[in-house]
């Protein structure tokens, strides 16, 4: 199952107040229901079947900008179909084009998704990276991303800007996500294979890396107990007229919102300063 779901469950898992709302449902078979759900929800072929099975998830991804003229382009994508090919055979870096190949021997599958906003708030679409001034906002916003330890870090990976997304998937395949991203020219901040940089932090002798993307949203059908064939308890989706009792959670903030809000703040304060001292 994808490391990002199974790290959002295990979590959700471990919270005792998103347990209550399944009391008396043992951790075990309710992680085990979600789990059998969310692979369910992940191997679905096209959009109209994407929600059968009660769940939806809404990704949310940091994304780099190479040129300043995509951050309008991708603005115009949101809300929109987005449709690409992977080759599923192919080696990391999977390899995703816009048209599938008429005559090939390797197996296309494919990927829908859709951008369904952008920018971390109404004012705020893009984030500038550059390394021009060792003092400036951006200098900073670069190296809390990439790494504290290179000179230049978004210009080692050819970026200007990063830009919030989130994005949700209508089919599921490998890399999907990652994949479809790079091929629109905005690989994920953090993702080495498909041209995002990798992310090094260091902390207590302890060096990890990390790409900026996590599931945000997460719906579900409200699960009920009933008995099978074999007289055992079992965990179903609600019937049709308990459809309407969802569950709902959203993760307002990822490890980078931290970072996006004191590049804003510290921005919007200096475009004040300049203002005022004209």
């Amino acid at each position: 199952m994808n490391h990002i779901t199974h790290s959002y469950l295990y979590h959700f898992a471990l919270n005792p107040r998103c347990m209550d709302w399944f009391w008396p449902l043992p951790k075990k078979e309710f992680c085990s229901y979600m789990t059998k759900q969310l692979e369910t929800n992940n191997h679905q072929e096209n959009a109209n079947a994407i929600n059968n099975n009660g769940v939806t998830k809404t990704y949310r991804c940091l994304v780099c900008i190479k040129d300043p003229d995509d951050i309008d382009r991708i603005e115009k994508m949101v809300n929109r179909t987005i449709e690409h090919y992977v080759d599923v055979r192919s080696p990391t870096p999977k390899k995703f084009v816009r048209n599938k190949p008429k005559s090939s021997n390797h197996e296309w599958q494919q990927c829908l998704m859709k951008i369904t906003s952008i920018g971390q708030s109404k004012n705020f679409r893009a984030a500038c990276v550059s390394s021009k001034y060792s003092d400036s906002n951006d200098f900073t916003l670069a190296h809390r991303l990439w790494g504290p330890d290179r000179d230049h870090p978004a210009e080692d990976v050819g970026v200007q800007y990063v830009m919030q997304l989130d994005v949700q998937l209508m089919t599921k395949s490998p890399h999907q996500i990652r994949g479809q991203l790079a091929a629109l020219g905005i690989p994920i901040v953090g993702d080495g294979a498909y041209g995002g940089g990798a992310c090094e932090m260091r902390m207590h002798r302890h060096m990890w890396t990390r790409m900026a993307v996590q599931i945000c949203h997460l719906e579900f059908t409200l699960p009920k107990w009933e008995e099978n064939e074999e007289k055992k308890r079992v965990l179903v989706l609600s019937k049709e007229e308990d459809e309407k009792k969802k569950c709902v959670f959203h993760l307002n903030t990822a490890w980078w919102s931290d970072y996006l809000m004191d590049y804003e703040q510290y921005s919007l304060a200096s475009a004040m300063s300049s203002v005022s001292v004209e």
